[in-house]
């Protein structure tokens, strides 16, 4: 066994982001003053706009981080806007754009808080006690089992139409015309008065798109806007530059109608930065018939590649990048596709050029920074990554690496104010919640920790990386089931990964299942 644990701890600084990632080991015990806190609703990231409505109120008012939520009140949120909340110590909702739901007390005494979605759409990242947490519709209800789904309400139509997405798990849809039994990557419609329809399969990717954390690719400089455009869209392209994409979005005048290619073009961008994948594709398609030119077809194409590489999807193009907004993009896909040996190299080359054709492009240079640092060079890393931060002060992508950075040098607290300064100005980026929450547990603040994990992993559920840690902080409470249960979700999201089979041996050794320890970093090693 001294040589499986040695072995652990050499793959274990391999596999992890950056060796900022803890624990060789997995502490069993629960440290002293490690107690759960109360379960309350509470907001704890948000982007544009969200408005409260309180039990018994006509009106609405904006409100902001930390609020609390109560049984009876409505929140909504605006066009282009999100929002988390904490339902539970062991479950995360993350709201999407123009939608509306009202907390609902606790079904029975010992249940959790429910809610009634009234329009727009969820995703649901249970983690409590199966059938603890009513969901309901106009025209159906939802009973969960410790589960992950994506939840519709469509009020365009006649009716109003509920589907439900089953990522992972079991949930019971019903209502009084019949009931559903759900599970992994099934998918139900129900409309009042009718019956929910049998279960089809569905993409998971497309369902969860708008959760996606999409970087940044567009430079500017080949944008080819006209000075006219530059004077209306000043506050919006100045954010941009710097960096904070979600306040380059919300500086687009309100109700502007793109008189140009480039203009929409650019409005594509800041669009897909907030995840709105359908209205860029929109856009983007209305621009091939739309314009002739080369550069803008390129840029276009460039946008859409991006889009494949976040969804993992085959884009093969006939162009060879040129612009760095296409090398930017490439880059992503290379990444995305993980072929052994090659592919974060190409990825890095990439990146490089795109920086070097346009050196005033800070988005550019923080992806040479991350993609340096993955190879363990710091000192080349933190280089590219301040000159990008010159550039673009307020990249909180650019914000959470420099995190990241300071905490390989064992410097938390530090890194903890990067990762906040970035949550500051992008609460959504999954990575400032996953660096923050590392960086507590390795403080000794574990509880705090693990909340910061979950909410990083139910922001970009279909992140491997995400699951991994969650499922070591689990492992670190002794909660062997959610432990295995994130971990094995990592296996089936990336298969080519070998952190999750890792951590499944420290999980296996600790509870002395040697056979399994050896068989996981057997094949962790292999990968």
């Amino acid at each position: 066994m001294k040589s499986l644990g040695n072995n652990c701890r050499k793959l274990l600084l391999a596999a992890t982001l950056a060796g900022i990632a803890t624990w060789a080991e997995v502490s069993l015990a629960q440290p002293a003053g490690d107690s759960e806190t109360t379960n309350r609703i509470r907001i704890v990231a948000l982007e544009g706009t969200v408005e409260v409505s309180p039990r018994g109120a006509i009106t609405w008012v904006t409100t902001v981080t930390n609020q609390i939520l109560r049984p009876f009140d409505r929140v909504r949120t605006g066009p282009n806007s999100r929002m988390t909340l904490r339902w539970s110590d062991e479950s995360v909702i993350t709201i999407g754009a123009r939608t509306e739901l009202e907390i609902l007390s606790p079904h029975e005494p010992k249940d959790e808080f429910g809610l009634h979605l009234i329009k727009g759409i969820l995703s649901f990242f249970h983690r409590d006690r199966p059938g603890r947490i009513r969901v309901i519709t106009s025209g159906a209800q939802a009973g969960v089992r410790g589960t992950e789904f994506v939840l519709a309400v469509d009020t365009n139509g006649p009716v109003d139409r509920t589907t439900i997405s089953v990522i992972d798990g079991i949930v019971q849809f019903y209502n009084d015309q019949g009931s559903r039994t759900l599970t992994n990557l099934q998918q139900a419609v129900a409309e009042p008065g009718q019956p929910p329809s049998l279960p089809v399969g569905f993409v998971a990717n497309n369902v969860l798109q708008w959760c996606f954390y999409y970087p940044a690719v567009l430079d500017l400089r080949e944008v080819p806007l006209t000075s006219q455009e530059e004077a209306a869209l000043s506050d919006s392209l100045r954010a941009y530059r710097a960096g904070d994409l979600v306040a380059a979005l919300h500086s687009y005048p309100a109700g502007r109608q793109a008189a140009s290619a480039a203009e929409r073009l650019y409005y594509a961008a800041v669009l897909l930065s907030v995840g709105q994948v359908e209205q860029t594709e929109k856009t983007l398609g209305a621009l091939s018939s739309a314009t002739s030119d080369d550069r803008i077809q390129r840029l276009a194409s460039a946008l859409r590649r991006l889009v494949a590489a976040v969804k993992r999807q085959d884009e093969p193009s006939t162009r060879t990048p040129q612009l760095s907004t296409e090398l930017m993009a490439s880059s992503y896909y290379e990444q995305s596709r993980a072929i052994r040996e090659t592919s974060l190299r190409t990825a890095l080359d990439l990146a490089h050029r795109a920086a070097t054709n346009s050196p005033e492009f800070g988005f550019a240079w923080e992806r040479v920074a991350e993609l340096e640092f993955s190879f363990g060079r710091t000192d080349r890393a933190l280089e590219a990554l301040n000159r990008s931060l010159q550039l673009s002060p307020r990249n909180a992508q650019a914000l959470a690496l420099k995190g990241f950075l300071l905490a390989a040098q064992n410097r938390e607290s530090e890194a903890v104010w990067w990762f906040e300064d970035a949550l500051a100005v992008d609460p959504t980026l999954a990575n400032a919640w996953l660096g923050r929450g590392l960086c507590r547990i390795r403080r000794g603040n574990l509880i705090q920790g693990r909340e910061d994990l979950l909410v990083a992993a139910a922001l970009e559920p279909q992140r491997a990386l995400l699951r991994n840690y969650l499922g070591k902080a689990y492992a670190e409470k002794g909660d062997f089931p959610r432990a295995s249960k994130e971990l094995e979700l990592a296996k089936r999201l990336d298969k080519n990964d070998p952190t999750a089979w890792l951590y499944s041996a420290l999980l296996n050794q600790q509870y002395n299942r040697v056979n399994e320890a050896i068989r996981d970093l057997e094949h962790s090693q292999e990968l």
